[in-house]
């Protein structure tokens, strides 16, 4: 569940948030930055979750580190 806490410039953009759960995905592209400072260019990601993220509908949006994180099997 989203926090009832919004930031001075209101509450962030659907593409700064990860579609999986809702929480701030921490994406450079969405925060107006060059891609190449975006955690997700150095981490490993989980297959399944980009896949499901890529599946739902409406605008694509990055996943957060804690959805991305590849599962330990």
């Amino acid at each position: 569940m989203l926090s009832s806490q919004t930031s001075r410039t209101g509450p962030p953009s659907a593409a700064a948030l990860c579609p999986l759960c809702g929480q701030n995905n921490q994406c450079a592209v969405a925060a107006g930055s060059d891609p190449s400072n975006c955690w997700c260019m150095t981490a490993t990601l989980d297959t399944a979750a980009k896949q499901q993220a890529a599946s739902m509908a409406g605008a694509q949006r990055c996943i957060c580190a804690a959805c991305g994180r590849p599962s330990i099997s």
